[in-house]
């Protein structure tokens, strides 16, 4: 404290003043001497002379920090095994990729190859079965109650079957037996034009042939047909299952037939007959009746000969004729019998 010249004790202490309107706000105090940064009340220096003037002045011409405050800034550090996943990432979706166009051309060239090959099919069986048709190989309609029905006598199934089996009056005066060697000639009957060819008189027997030669004919060429050829017509005229041996076909000494047998050669070899008998008989034959009963087809033929100069032949007999057709595994009606049917 000091003592002023009127006696009043002045107190020391520096009077500290406040910024009007704003408590709390503390004005350092201007002294007159300096005051060491490193006494007791740090934080309060004091400045001296121009230092306390220029700090008024700073004071008077800057804006007071109302309450300062320093802030940082809180970093929160999370572990690396705790921290949630990072949101998947959407994946783009593939582009779709369209297929290159069909070709036309091949889709038409397609549809025209299919509807060709069925074109072709349908040719094909209309053709196999008009082939049967002429035939007489397709199968008349069978009863299961295997009930016997009258056939008309004009049909083709009646017609086909007759003309295989029936025998002009030649045929008749040369040859009256139904057995194997009657059969064959039967079966060479049906062998078609384009199975024969020109041959040779290779291995050719004369002797065993009356009426017949080969070599010794002038300008004569033979025909031939193979072996296998005429054993398919057996078959397909009296069965599958049918087999009979290879022999000479030929009906007694007339001239029909003339085909002479020559195993090691594989064929039948026509021979040249000079003279062909002639006949004095005629003969009527006409289907009296045709009947199915079950797979069998029966034909009845009504035959009348007649002799030009009254000669009778115990062997032409007159009367009704029955010939029997029985359908086997291949659809065929196989020549089974031929009788004279009792008066």
């Amino acid at each position: 404290m000091n003592e002023n010249k009127e006696g009043n004790v002045e107190s020391t202490t520096p009077k500290v003043q406040e910024l009007a309107g704003s408590p709390g706000i503390v004005i350092a105090p201007v002294t007159q001497n300096a005051v060491d940064a490193s006494s007791v009340d740090k934080g309060k220096a004091n400045a001296t002379g121009v230092a306390s003037q220029m700090a008024q002045e700073d004071i008077n011409t800057k804006p007071p920090l109302i309450n300062p405050v320093s802030t940082t800034p809180r970093i929160e550090v999370k572990s690396e095994l705790s921290a949630p996943p990072p949101p998947p990432k959407e994946e783009a979706p593939a582009p779709v990729v369209s297929p290159p166009p069909a070709k036309k051309k091949s889709h038409k060239f397609l549809i025209v190859l299919l509807i060709l090959i069925i074109i072709g099919l349908g040719v094909y069986i209309y053709l196999d079965y008009q082939k049967d048709m002429s035939r007489g190989e397709c199968s008349p309609l069978v009863e299961s109650d295997n009930t016997l029905r009258e056939l008309d006598v004009n049909s083709t199934i009646v017609q086909e079957l007759y003309d295989k089996v029936k025998t002009n009056i030649r045929e008749d005066v040369a040859y009256h037996e139904f057995d194997d060697k009657f059969k064959l000639y039967l079966a060479f009957r049906q062998i078609p034009h384009s199975d024969f060819y020109d041959s040779n008189c290779n291995l050719f027997n004369e002797s065993s042939m009356s009426n017949y030669t080969c070599s010794g004919a002038s300008n004569f060429t033979p025909k031939a047909f193979k072996e296998e050829t005429l054993q398919r017509e057996v078959r397909k005229l009296f069965g599958e299952s049918v087999s009979i041996p290879n022999q000479d076909v030929v009906l007694g000494s007339s001239c029909l037939g003339g085909y002479q047998y020559i195993a090691d050669r594989g064929e039948y070899v026509e021979g040249y007959c000079g003279s062909i008998p002639t006949t004095t008989y005629r003969v009527d034959k006409s289907i009296k009746s045709a009947t199915v009963q079950g797979d069998t087809i029966t034909i009845k033929e009504d035959v009348r000969y007649y002799s030009a100069q009254g000669i009778d032949m115990e062997e032409l007999q007159n009367g009704v004729y029955v010939h029997t057709f029985k359908l086997d595994n291949h659809y065929h009606y196989a020549y089974v019998n031929r009788s004279l049917e009792e008066e």
